[in-house]
């Protein structure tokens, strides 16, 4: 097995210290796991960014002015599931109408993109909800492509 060295500021220490009596594990896969979770966060800039092109593209198309709703984080994510969620909304709509779209990981490519079949069919939902025909005040879209 590979040996790492961490250096830790004094100040730090007691965290550290804290860290190997409460959380039981070893710290080193406790620090991978931090690592981990990181870099998933930062992966979820990505999705975020791809969710907001597309949307930017639907509305060109459409006239709709969908966004991710700005009260809710940007991505969702539920620990019982690898979906990723957003809550999308028209802005300015009276009343607000919203949905609440999941998506799976296998969805993205590997550039951070959606993939093609991925677009296609989140287009046709956000305009299936949003075509004037539908009055639900909010609609819960989960699948795959």
């Amino acid at each position: 097995m590979p040996n790492k060295t961490i250096y830790i500021k004094d100040a730090d220490l007691p965290i550290w210290e804290r860290a190997q009596k409460e959380l039981g594990d070893s710290i080193s896969s406790v620090f991978v796991e931090c690592l981990k979770e990181r870099l998933e966060r930062q992966n979820g800039v990505d999705m975020v960014r791809a969710m907001d092109m597309l949307l930017a593209e639907i509305n060109a198309v459409h006239s709709l002015d969908i966004e991710r709703h700005p009260s809710w984080s940007p991505i969702i994510l539920d620990a019982n599931s690898v979906g990723i969620g957003y809550k999308l909304h028209q802005k300015r709509a009276n009343p607000d109408r919203i949905m609440s779209l999941v998506v799976q990981p296998s969805d993205f490519e590997k550039n951070g993109q959606l993939n093609s079949a991925a677009r296609k069919w989140i287009a046709a939902k956000v305009e299936q909800f949003w075509d004037g025909k539908c009055s639900d005040r909010h609609i819960f879209v989960n699948g795959t492509t």
